[in-house]
């Protein structure tokens, strides 16, 4: 994929490798609101808006550097949609949704994100950390607000984060958000870790089950040898012609063991196609 910078933008030349809204709307992140023709995301305490300009896309941000690797622009998805395409049934996902990117998230607001997440549709989790962020963030560029952090989280209490909406999730958040606070969570070390040995860290802190850590990992470490299985996950495992499991962890384990190291790529494609077509 061609791409330059040029006064505070990064411009990329031709939107086969990079389409906005399958980037933003394939269930991978929260923060981000359209306003006219124009994308604005919210990544931390940094802003990107995101506008096609004829085969173009600008990402215009103050915050270069950071978004060049949280679009994880420097990987040749042409290449990873290659190598899937040899695969039955994915001709027709990779064609819908070839423009995905998978994106390399903040390891806390990702874990505090898709605690949210949890039993929940996509409306009210974008509600709640709105919300969230509305009442703990910092004030960024005017109109917007940064991602709380885990002091403010701690702060406000588990009371306040029932009222914010998070419900039973609330004392979940809180205990998460401690755990970076005071450092019992080892952010640089989980990095280090393969991605069985991660998943079993995750599964440690409350309101982490098997499909959020998956989230996690795919979205925050760029562990591709997953595929979280949710409803649509295991519709799709029909679909594909696998023999049908009673045991939703095997369904996972034949799914990795056919895609392999491209195993979140396929999911991505593969729910984004059958989720948006709703078949």
């Amino acid at each position: 994929m061609n791409y330059f910078i040029e006064n505070n933008s990064i411009v990329i030349e031709d939107d086969k490798d990079f389409v906005i809204e399958h980037i933003l709307d394939c269930g991978q992140v929260f923060r981000y609101q359209k306003v006219e023709n124009c994308h604005t995301l919210i990544a931390k305490d940094k802003i990107c808006i995101l506008q096609k300009q004829n085969t173009c896309v600008i990402l215009k941000t103050s915050e270069v550097d950071f978004f060049l690797d949280y679009f994880d622009l420097k990987r040749d998805y042409s290449e990873i949609k290659n190598q899937l395409a040899k695969y039955d049934g994915m001709t027709k996902p990779i064609e819908f949704g070839h423009g995905i990117r998978i994106l390399n998230q903040d390891l806390y607001e990702t874990v505090i994100s898709f605690i949210i997440s949890a039993n929940n549709n996509i409306p009210r989790i974008k509600g709640i950390i709105e919300r969230l962020a509305y009442n703990l963030g910092e004030r960024i560029d005017g109109q917007y607000y940064a991602f709380p952090t885990a002091e403010k989280i701690i702060d406000a209490g588990i009371q306040f984060l029932e009222k914010m909406g998070c419900g039973y999730r609330a004392p979940y958040i809180y205990d998460t958000a401690k755990k970076f606070y005071d450092n019992s969570f080892d952010y640089e070390g989980i990095k280090k870790m393969n991605s069985v040995e991660s998943r079993k860290y995750l599964l440690t802190l409350k309101g982490v089950g098997p499909k959020v850590a998956d989230c996690i990992e795919l979205f925050s470490l760029h562990n591709m040898d997953l595929f979280p299985m949710d409803t649509w996950s295991k519709k799709i495992y029909k679909i594909l012609g696998f023999k049908e499991e009673a045991n939703i962890e095997r369904m996972e384990r034949n799914l990795v063991n056919h895609f392999k190291e491209l195993s979140g790529y396929a999911q991505q494609y593969l729910f984004y196609y059958y989720r948006t077509k709703n078949i």
